[in-house]
C-alpha cells in the first residue's frame, strides 16, 4: 500500500514539472515574437550606419534666478542703446533680496528672457522705447499708479523731450527695478522725511527754496510727517504742472490743497503762500513774525553771552585780589 501511495506522488510532480516547462517556453516564444514585431518600428537611425548614435532627448533651460545670476551677477555686464547711452546688465542679490521685489522671480518682469536674449552686440531700442516698455512692465502689476502716472507732468517728456521720470527713477536710488523699497518703509527714498531729496535730484532749485520755507524747515527738523512735503501740494503719481488750470496748484484749487492742513484757510490765506520762494512775503504778518523771532533769538543768545563773559571776567579778578 505504501509503495503504490509513494508511486502516485513521484507521478503527480513529474507531471507538474512537465507542465511548468511547457508554460516557460510558451512566454518566451511570445517575447521574442513581439521583440521581433517592436524593431520594424525602432527610429531610421538605428538602420542608419551613417547617422551616428542616438542623441538624449533635450529639455528646457531653467528659468530660476540662480540660472539668470550666472551672467548677471558680473558687475561688468552692460549694453548700449542706439544713441550711445550704456545700460547695466547687473542685477544685485542683495539689493533684490532686501527690496519690496524679493519674493518675485527674475522671469516675472523679464518673462520673454526665458534664454539669453540675443546677441549684445547689437544696440538696443531708443531710449524712449526702453523706457516705455520699462513703465508697462510696472503697470502690469500697479494698475492704479499707472493710470494716475499716465496723465503726469513726468509721463509727457519721455515722448517730447525723451528725458522723462519713469517709476524705477522716483523709487530706486539707483534707477534699478531690483533695489525698489516700500513705500512704507523708513529707509525709502520717498520715505517723507528723505522725498525732498529724491524729487530735488531733478527739480534742484524747488529743493533748494523748499528748505527755506517753514514746510520745509519742519521737515528738516525732525517732524516731516507733520508738515507739508513735495506730494502734499503735488500729489504723487498724478503730478501736474504748476501752470496747468487742472492741477491742485491752480488758483481755483490751491485753497482745498492749503486747507487739507490748516482748517479755516480762505483764498487770502492762500495768496499769501509763497510756495517755493525764499520766505514769506515783505510787510506781510508772517514776515514781520519771522523776523521777531529771529531777532529774539540773536538778541538772547547775544545777552547770555555778554553775562557769561562778565561773570568770568569777575571772577577772574577777584582771584588775583586775593593772590596779592
Amino acid at each position: 500500500m505504501g509503495s503504490r501511495v509513494l508511486l502516485l506522488v513521484c507521478s503527480l510532480a513529474l507531471a507538474l514539472g512537465w507542465w511548468i516547462a511547457r508554460a516557460d517556453g510558451e512566454r518566451q516564444s511570445a517575447a521574442d515574437s513581439s521583440a521581433v514585431s517592436s524593431a520594424d518600428h525602432l527610429p531610421a537611425v538605428f538602420d542608419d550606419p551613417q547617422a551616428g548614435p542616438p542623441q538624449p532627448a533635450t529639455q528646457e533651460l531653467p528659468t530660476g534666478d540662480a540660472y539668470c545670476l550666472t551672467c548677471h551677477s558680473d558687475e561688468s555686464l552692460n549694453t548700449g542703446f542706439a544713441d550711445g547711452r550704456a545700460l547695466s546688465l547687473y542685477a544685485d542679490a542683495r539689493a533684490l533680496r532686501d527690496s519690496a521685489h524679493s519674493l518675485m522671480a527674475c522671469v516675472t518682469c523679464h518673462g520673454k528672457f526665458t534664454t539669453h536674449p540675443r546677441d549684445q552686440s547689437e544696440p538696443l531700442d531708443e531710449f524712449t522705447v526702453y523706457q516705455t516698455k520699462a513703465i508697462e512692465m510696472c503697470s502690469r502689476c500697479h494698475l492704479a499708479a499707472a493710470a494716475d502716472y499716465a496723465g503726469s507732468a513726468h509721463w509727457q517728456p519721455i515722448f517730447s523731450e525723451g528725458d522723462g521720470a519713469t517709476c524705477i527713477e522716483c523709487h530706486s536710488p539707483a534707477s534699478s527695478g531690483h533695489s525698489i523699497a516700500r513705500t512704507s518703509d523708513t529707509s525709502s527714498m520717498l520715505a517723507p522725511e528723505r522725498i525732498d531729496a529724491a524729487c530735488g535730484r531733478c527739480h534742484q532749485q524747488a529743493l533748494s527754496t523748499y528748505r527755506e520755507t517753514s514746510h520745509g524747515k519742519v521737515a528738516r527738523f525732525g517732524e516731516a510727517r507733520t508738515t507739508a512735503i513735495c506730494t502734499t501740494c503735488h500729489s504723487d503719481h498724478d503730478v501736474k504742472a504748476v501752470d496747468d488750470p487742472s492741477g491742485p496748484l491752480a488758483a481755483a484749487k490751491l485753497v482745498t490743497v492749503c486747507a487739507s492742513c490748516h482748517p479755516g484757510a480762505d483764498e487770502a490765506f492762500a495768496s499769501a503762500w509763497p510756495g517755493h520762494s525764499e520766505g514769506a512775503p515783505s510787510r506781510s504778518a508772517a514776515d514781520y513774525v519771522e523776523r521777531f523771532g529771529f531777532f529774539s533769538t540773536v538778541a538772547i543768545v547775544g545777552f547770555g553771552l555778554v553775562h557769561v563773559s562778565l561773570d568770568f571776567l569777575r571772577r577772574l579778578t577777584d582771584r588775583n585780589r586775593r593772590m596779592m
